[in-house]
């Protein structure tokens, strides 16, 4: 790294920290208010899901500053639980299925104390809200190629678009991972669900932006693929060497992403996320978690939960399951050495990797087991990769055990998310949203020429609050404050 992207970096550590300490005094004031709440909501593969959280409860579950016990691991007490709604119609009529689902929307829309939190897969734009070109509400990706402007999400859901703040689910994740109300530096999250969420964090703690340029770049893997999208062989095959079964046949056959034989070239949403999960069960002959759990609530999380997951403690059900979730675990290893690490701890990453949690339900529910995998239970930091590992007929490239100091590199792993994470991180953001913290950049890095008061270096006039593309909302987008631009 030259000395240039040096400087660079440090400038941006020390904007980056001060945008933070707005984004946590925004939180704090907002949370000191005993009456207000936040609706929040997680549209992903799986359907929609919703929750309801007290400012008070957040106050109590919060970090301000570093989390420095593993064993102070606390579970957020909801006003509601996170429950799973169902798979929505799609764009067209997603908000009166919200309120069929959802009667008590309709008093809460008009109550000025509650804000609404949204977590989203598809390209979000962060400053605007509005969904620039697929709505995975209802499972059905399109784009809006009818003459239609792209939509807001608040629009589509029959949300207050004032009281509504929307995050991309990667992000949503990261910044409801850690506990603490300003995420680590360099940390990783991956998302274990339908697919592979993901975000990361820059030198200062900040959320590095995927829907700027520049932030979307510092997501991709050496080569330009996307965490969520990445060609991966895994190492599933293994696991079928000494032949397969009906239930392996019938993974195997199941269509995945608008992909019918998707098992023939293989990426990371499939081969991570919960197919590859099903797909360890059938080949090791092993039971689904009961009752559906990867999809529904937060039942399966004990109030001690967190804590028995430190300590290693394992239950009955993972008892059973236990070979498909090692097997599972081990290719999360694999491929974190072989895939990940070896380009987000590159010498020319912008922002660098050194800490990784996992979040989403498939990790809430076998993180036992799965920690066994990963971790060095001293250090808590990832294990190495075995000697002689090999990716298909192809020898891996493994990342260097040495930095150029000498210096062993360390990944840690965090304690596993809390239960619900997306949801809590989207509240969060609505929350500090909500108390006016001024935005750090816009889409068409206009905006802070109207706060100045200027114009465009092209010499047009900036945009202003009657843009279409960029309502009032622009000066209410005060979670941006936890975004690094990238």
């Amino acid at each position: 790294m030259g000395k240039r992207q040096t400087r660079e970096l440090a400038d941006s550590a020390t904007i980056g920290a001060a945008a933070l300490e707005d984004f946590a005094g925004a939180l704090r004031r907002q949370l000191a208010d005993g009456q207000r709440s936040v609706r929040v909501f997680d549209i992903g593969g799986s359907g929609v899901k919703t929750g309801l959280i007290s400012c008070p409860a957040l106050r109590d579950f919060l970090h301000f500053g570093d989390l420095s016990s593993r064993e102070d691991l606390r579970e957020l007490q909801w006003i509601e639980k996170p429950t799973l709604l169902g798979m929505a119609p799609g764009d067209d009529g997603f908000a009166a299925w919200l309120v069929e689902k959802l009667p008590r929307l309709v008093r809460e829309v008009d109550d000025q104390r509650v804000a609404f939190g949204v977590s989203t897969a598809g390209d979000l734009n962060h400053a605007t809200g509005v969904l620039e070109d697929w709505w995975s509400g209802g499972g059905h990706p399109r784009q809006w190629h009818d003459g239609r402007p792209n939509p807001l999400v608040a629009d589509l859901m029959g949300l207050p678009p004032l009281r509504t703040f929307v995050l991309h689910d990667g992000s949503a994740h990261l910044l409801g991972c850690s506990r603490c109300a300003v995420p680590p530096p360099g940390l990783a999250c991956l998302a274990l669900g339908t697919g592979v969420g993901f975000g990361i964090t820059d030198v200062a703690g900040a959320m590095v932006d995927p829907s700027s340029e520049s932030g979307g770049r510092s997501h991709l893997l050496t080569g330009g693929a996307p965490v969520s999208g990445c060609p991966y062989q895994g190492i599933w095959k293994r696991w079928l060497e000494g032949g397969t079964n009906a239930r392996v046949e019938a993974v195997l056959a199941q269509e995945f992403a608008g992909s019918k034989r998707p098992w023939r070239t293989p990426w990371t949403s499939l081969v991570l996320g919960r197919r590859g999960m099903e797909l360890a069960e059938a080949a090791h002959n092993c039971p689904e978690p009961a009752g559906n759990a990867y999809s529904s609530t937060c039942d399966h999380v004990a109030t001690d939960g967190a804590e028995a997951a430190a300590r290693g403690g394992v239950a009955d059900d993972e008892v059973l399951r236990s070979s498909a979730v090692r097997a599972y675990g081990e290719q999360w290893h694999h491929f974190l050495h072989t895939k990940f690490l070896p380009s987000f701890q590159s010498a020319g990453r912008r922002h660098r990797v050194d800490k990784v949690c996992f979040a989403g339900g498939i990790a809430e529910i076998n993180w036992p087991t799965i920690s066994e995998v990963l971790l060095d239970p001293d250090s808590c930091a990832l294990r190495p990769l075995p000697e002689g590992i090999e990716e298909g007929s192809r020898k891996c490239l493994r990342p260097s055990s040495r930095k150029k100091d000498g210096q062993s590199t360390r990944t840690v792993v965090l304690p596993p998310a809390p239960c619900g994470s997306a949801l809590i991180g989207a509240g969060l953001y609505a929350l500090a949203g909500c108390a006016g913290c001024r935005p750090l950049r816009c889409p068409c890095k206009a905006w802070l020429q109207v706060q100045r008061g200027g114009t465009q270096r092209n010499g047009s006039p900036a945009c202003s609050a009657e843009d279409p593309r960029h309502p009032a909302r622009h000066s209410r987008q005060g979670a941006d404050a936890a975004f690094d631009g990238g």
